[in-house]
This record gives structure tokens, sequence and C-alpha cells, in this order.
């Protein structure tokens, strides 16, 4: 039952996160209209979300992420791990490692051909431009006056200099900015940051944008369903300090709750499979079966070696923090302003392939993530001078589902490894990195075995170890897919097919998850749903 008088806005969004800080910021642009902003989390201003090295307590951290839990992995031997998600304003952008990469002109081109029709790489680009503020070399392909603050490492570890020379030696070039127009080659990372501080869409757009009296903030308010007249959406009912509220949308509700969280919210209002919503005693307002379903990761193995070189690992004693907090107060430099991954490339395991199928991430430090019960981890680092490459799947084949359980809440269903292409293409990932760790570049660094701690003689030993060690990318995609078709959840436009005022902006609406890290594409898509709800007539 609701418990406090109702609000009228011309627009509310459900979910403050990457993708709906944007809208807040772009909607309430015109003073004519009113926004309602809700987000399940709070504020996103603390030193440890501000602070870049803050990710790793928040990735995990109760207060600041959902912690979506997984059903046992059979493909990773009934293994299963906490699906990350921002919970607070700003969302995963407020918690992610920063990196800052789109996706290649050839996603974007799959998207339009798969039936998201205005989604190829040259309708997209001017999205991307629009939000971002490069602060590195200027390029015809580079934002320069967008809110979000993109930048260059402002320092790189010694070390990174070899896996880029590493990667030349087998072909793949260094690429002098790996968000101009060609992707495949090596590339230091670029970072979502504000002279050295974390830019997240909180920072870039919304904290901006609250000083305008047209645009509501609630947070700490978890929407638990849309309220339909008809076939409508005309509202959301939100639960906040154990009480449930109602805010009614004279325009539009848009769900922008996440990938795990905007087909519950859906499923929950009752839209999704008839047959499984009836069984949880929720009203069916539009059968739709693909609802949840399409759920990729990009799926990632790591291998790791000791080196003669310090590295982040070597550098974590008393002393040591020190030197690095005073190095950032009076600089912004250092470790603490640091992202885990310093290098990148995209490469292919095997000649004859259209594009790039795995993504290589560099890091100078090695950790151990250790089992603690069927659903939590810790993460332990050795002390000892240690680097990582890991790969990641650019296209994983193997799907996977958002499902309600019992309670509502959304439970998670896939197999990192259900496809068996995948095994395959990890295991030439694994012979790639083995390759890296054993050229001529790596040989100043004298790596020695750590991860895998033996050289393993056969696929067979690979694909075992590629099972035990393989491990999520924190890039959950695709639950409300788009497209034309009459399955796909929401249509080019983004809204959600069989009823009216209702849309989806987020990760969620993503056919196929993008080449490299998704962050930067979730942002984009806020920037261009924008325009689409804008357009006269709409």
């Amino acid at each position: 039952m609701v418990h406090a008088p109702v609000s009228t806005f011309d627009y509310v969004i459900a979910g403050g996160g990457s993708a709906g800080a944007v809208l807040a910021s772009r909607l309430s642009e015109d003073d004519r209209v009113r926004v309602a902003l809700i987000e399940a989390g709070g504020e996103a201003k603390a030193p440890l979300v501000q602070i870049p090295i803050g990710f790793a307590r928040l990735v995990g951290h109760k207060n600041f992420d959902w912690r979506y839990e997984q059903e046992p992995d059979a493909s990773i031997g009934g293994r299963r791990f906490l699906w990350s998600a921002g919970k607070l304003l700003g969302g995963s952008s407020s918690i992610n490692g920063q990196v800052y990469i789109r996706g290649t002109k050839a996603d974007f081109d799959h998207w339009a051909r798969a039936g998201a029709k205005g989604w190829s790489f040259d309708e997209v680009l001017p999205y991307f431009l629009r939000s971002e503020s490069w602060s590195g070399a200027p390029h015809p392909a580079r934002g320069a006056h967008g809110p979000l603050s993109v930048a260059p490492l402002r320092e790189v570890h010694p070390t990174c200099g070899v896996f880029l020379a590493a990667c030349a030696a087998i072909g793949l070039p260094t690429l002098e900015d790996c968000n101009g127009l060609d992707m495949e080659g090596a590339f230091l990372t670029q970072v979502s940051q504000r002279d050295g501080w974390r830019c997240s869409t909180e920072k870039a757009y919304l904290r901006p944008a609250r000083s305008r009296r047209n645009l509501h903030v609630i947070t700490r308010a978890q929407v638990e369903r849309i309220v339909f007249a008809g076939s409508r959406a005309v509202g959301v009912v939100y639960a906040r300090g154990g009480e449930l509220h109602q805010v009614k949308a004279a325009r539009e509700v848009i769900i922008s709750a996440g990938t795990i969280g905007s087909p519950a919210i859906l499923m929950r209002s009752g839209i999704g499979r008839g047959a499984e919503l009836q069984a949880l005693g929720i009203a069916v307002v539009k059968d739709a079966p693909e609802v949840g379903k399409n759920l990729q990761e990009h799926c990632a193995v790591s291998q790791n070696r000791y080196v003669n070189r310090p590295t982040v690992n070597s550098q974590l004693g008393p002393l040591h923090m020190v030197g690095h907090a005073v190095k950032f107060l009076v600089a912004r430099k250092g470790l603490l302003s640091s992202p885990t991954v310093h290098g990148m490339a995209l490469a292919r395991t095997r000649a004859g392939l259209d594009e790039p199928d795995v993504q290589l991430h560099f890091i100078p430090m090695a950790y151990d993530i250790e089992p603690e019960s069927t659903s939590s981890a810790s993460v332990r680092m050795p002390k000892e001078p240690t680097v990582t490459i890991c790969s990641s799947l650019t296209h994983p084949k193997s799907r996977g589902r958002v499902m309600l359980g019992s309670d509502r809440r959304p439970r998670i269903v896939h197999q990192l490894l259900g496809d068996g292409g995948d095994v395959d293409t990890l295991v030439g990932a694994m012979k790639l990195i083995e390759h890296l760790f054993d050229s001529a570049a790596f040989a100043e660094l004298a790596p020695r075995r750590r991860v895998p701690s033996r050289e393993l003689p056969s696929d067979a030993h690979w694909e075992e170890f590629v099972r035990e060690k393989a491990m999520i990318g924190y890039h959950p995609v695709g639950s409300c897919r788009m497209g034309c078709d009459g399955s796909a959840v929401v249509d080019p436009e983004l809204r959600v097919n069989g009823v009216e005022g209702l849309r989806v902006v987020d990760a969620s609406i993503m056919p196929r998850v993008t080449s490299t890290n998704t962050n930067a594409t979730t942002i984009m898509i806020g920037e261009k749903a924008a325009e689409l709800i804008r357009r006269p007539g709409r």
C-alpha cells in the first residue's frame, strides 16, 4: 500500500547509474519538463568513491554494490560469482576501474545489421563525441567539450612498455589513441578521470544539473514495479524508509537499472515470460519471453609471472603507502590515481578471423581470488613483484538469463563457458599470452612462472586451466535486447515492445556485447536515448 501523496513528473527515471544520470541531466535541460530520478543507493561523494584506487574497496562492498548472486555454474566446476553493479548515484561509473574505451566500428555496425537501426558506428559516434572532454592529443574522433572528462594515464607503470614491445613483436602495432578509429593493436589505457580524481556520470552530468528546479533526485529508494493504466506505463512504486511511495509520469517511465536490475523491474511489473510470472503471483501485462534472456558477459582468464622489477605487489607496505598518499595529494599521480589495467590490446588468436576475438589486459600486479563460500570470495595478493596478462573474450557465444526468485529478487543463471567455441578461443588466448611472456621483450623482466606454475603440455591441460580460472569481466549486457524483430524487448528507439510510455536505457539493451569494456558505450546509450526522447512530436 502506498503511504504518501502521489507526485507527478513528465519523466520518471528508475535508476541513477551510468545511463540514468546522463538521462536526468539531458532531459532536465528543458526547463519546461519535470524530471524525477529515483536511485536505490545513496550519494557518490565519499572519498572512497572519488579516489581512483577506491574501486578496489568499492567492488563487492555491500553499501555501494548490488552484489547480485549467480547460480552455480557447471561450466566452471560449480563455481559462482557475485556480479557487481553500482548501488549509488553514477552506478557502476562510480565504482568501476575507470577504463574508458569504446567498442570497435565492427561492434556497432553488427548491431545495425542485427536490427538495431540507427545504431551503426557512424550513427553512434556523435554521441560518444558529445559525452566526452578528451584532455589528450586532439583527434577528429575525440570530443572536446562534453561533460565526461577522459584522460591518458597520469603515470604509466614502467613494465607497461615491455608489454607494448612484446605485442609489437607479434604484429600488434602500438596505437597512439585506442579511441581513434582503428582499435586493433596494443595501447595504453585511457581513464574517466578529471585532474586525477574519478569522473563518474554523477560528477560529470548529475552534480551540475541538481541545481535545476525541474530535476528531483530521490536516493535510498528502490523501484519495485511500474504502474500501468491498461497497457500504458503511468508511474512507478518505490520503497523508501520502510514505506511504499508512488510517482506518476505524464510522458514516459524510463528504466535504467542496469543489465540485472532492469529486467527484474520489468518482470515484477508483469512484463516477461507469462507462465513464470503467473507462478510468482504476478499479473501479466505483456507476455514477453525474451525479457532477461540474451545475458552476456566477458569471460576472462589470467596468467601472471614473477618479475625482477618493483610492481604494485611489492610496494604496499606502510612506508610505501605513505609515499603513495603524498604523491597523490601533491601531484594526483601514483598508485592512488591508477586503474588496475595500464595496457591493453585487441588481438586474434588465429588466422582467418574477421575481427579480434580477445582483449588483452596488462596489469602491473597479481592477485588471487580465493573462494570463501559458495557466493563470496576474497582477493589475496602476493608480496613479490608480479605482472599479469588477462584475456577476455570479445564476443562470447555463451548466453545466460536473469530470472526472478521466489522473493522476486533477480537471480543470474549463466554458464560462462557453456559454449565450446568460447573454451577454444580462451585456450588460444592462453597460448598467445605464453608467447608474449616468452618473448625477447619480456626477457628484461626475467619472468618466472607463477600462474600457471608449470608449462602445460596440451590443449586438454589448457582447457582444464581455463575452466578452473575463468571469471567474470564485470561487463554484463543484453538482457533487454534491442532489435526490430517481434521478440526483441525494446525497439531501436528503446521503447518496450507491446506497451506504451515505457523505455529501457542502459547496457541491457545491447544486442551483442562490445569487444571491450562497456561503460563508455553505456554512457553513449544515455546520450542517444535523451535525443530520441526529446525529438519533436515524441
